[in-house]
């Protein structure tokens, strides 16, 4: 029980860091919030392989007769993904809600999924983490795209094999983790955490 206690405290204290909306968007309602993960065509290669990710909210205007125009209302930090978002939110079927001529859409740019985080090596991760601090500097690696699915794998596998121990705090996992990863980059992203997570509750 202490595990999956651990589990929820992690997953409550991820989302308590997760960006909130700002008061300007609060009068523009929400029509959309999508997620582009890198297996999708729209989502670049070359900007997976580079570990940019990101979410852009647009604001998406409709006119009487049908145009459509989009703008960026919070950027992703990346112009790339913030272009890719206009496109994307233009090429949207979508249309005037009520008295509402303009919404929201907010997409999510993340390189890994649920299945994808088992096969990701230390290698990609590497390069996910210096986007990160690059990127977003104020932000704790606690806040890197897929630690959630990855937290979650870990627990859960932990379970299984009967470890009931205190799970470690998130922040000593990942800075032991990412010390592991550039030590040994070829090595698998999930077995390299385990390993260190079994380390501090050792």
């Amino acid at each position: 029980m202490k595990t999956f206690a651990a589990c929820s405290t992690l997953a409550l204290g991820l989302m308590a860091l997760a960006p909130g909306s700002t008061a300007a968007q609060a009068t523009v309602p929400i029509w959309r919030e999508l997620v582009i993960y890198a297996a999708d065509t729209s989502y670049p290669d070359e900007l997976a392989r580079r570990g940019v990710q990101g979410e852009a909210t647009i604001e998406l205007r409709v006119a009487d007769h049908g145009r459509k125009t989009a703008i960026v209302r919070d950027s992703s930090r990346s112009a790339e993904l913030d272009a890719l978002a206009v496109k994307m939110a233009q090429r949207l079927d979508i249309k005037g809600s009520g008295d509402a001529s303009s919404g929201l859409i907010r997409f999510q740019f993340r390189k890994d999924s649920d299945t994808t985080i088992a096969t990701k090596t230390c290698a990609d991760f590497n390069v996910d983490a210096a986007y990160h601090a690059t990127t977003f500097p104020e932000h704790s690696q606690r806040m890197l795209p897929g630690i959630y699915e990855s937290v979650g794998k870990l627990v859960y596998s932990l379970h299984r094999e009967g470890e009931q121990r205190s799970f470690p705090a998130l922040e000593s996992l990942m800075d032991a983790t990412m010390a592991a990863c550039a030590r040994t980059p070829e090595s698998g992203f999930l077995e390299v955490m385990r390993q260190e997570a079994l380390k501090l509750i050792r």
